[in-house]
């Protein structure tokens, strides 16, 4: 390389250096978030309606019109659940790498044979409230159908409605449990 060539690559790299922002102090408030795969879904759940009353009655009445709504209302619930539950069973096992905190990385999350850990326990809470509310608005379902006549409805016990809804009170005992 001659002196010529040199001394112009020399310049070029100085006015590189020299064309560069002056670097700036360190920012505690700034935050670079690394770039990411997806985003936070946005929803507009809206709160779904509820049939209102008087509260002054002296005695319990059955109401399946509004039965049939508060059935609905936990299908509305049931359903951003199951979504939820689909997408993390979609997302892949974390795999980080073979040294002790790689090690100890898929412990907690995955457990070490990748059946077990937080996005098992996670997969497990929302199959057990999607189930719970799915079993409520079945059981309200059922009772709705079951007093369909003013004399049905007259004879409705908290039996009755304690035994529609034992299904959902065990799934949402699996989720205390994390089973």
């Amino acid at each position: 390389m001659s002196a010529a060539a040199g001394q112009a690559m020399a310049k070029r790299a100085l006015d590189r250096i020299a064309h560069r922002p002056a670097p700036k102090e360190w920012d505690p408030t700034t935050f670079h978030a690394p770039p990411t795969r997806s985003a936070p879904e946005k929803s507009d759940i809206t709160p779904p309606p509820v049939p209102g009353g008087t509260g002054r009655g002296s005695r319990t009445s059955v109401d399946t019109p509004s039965m049939e709504l508060f059935a609905d209302n936990m299908d509305k619930l049931a359903e951003p659940v199951k979504k939820a539950y689909d997408k993390l069973m979609q997302l892949q096992k974390v795999n980080p790498g073979a040294f002790y905190d790689a090690y100890m990385l898929r412990q907690v999350a995955c457990g070490a044979n990748g059946d077990s850990g937080l996005q098992n326990n996670y997969l497990k809470v929302l199959h057990s409230l999607g189930q719970g509310l799915a079993d409520i608005s079945a059981g309200m379902r059922q009772l709705s159908a079951n007093y369909k006549t003013t004399e049905e409805e007259a004879t409705m016990t908290a039996e009755d409605l304690n035994t529609a809804m034992q299904s959902a009170q065990s799934d949402f005992s699996k989720m205390n449990s994390g089973g």
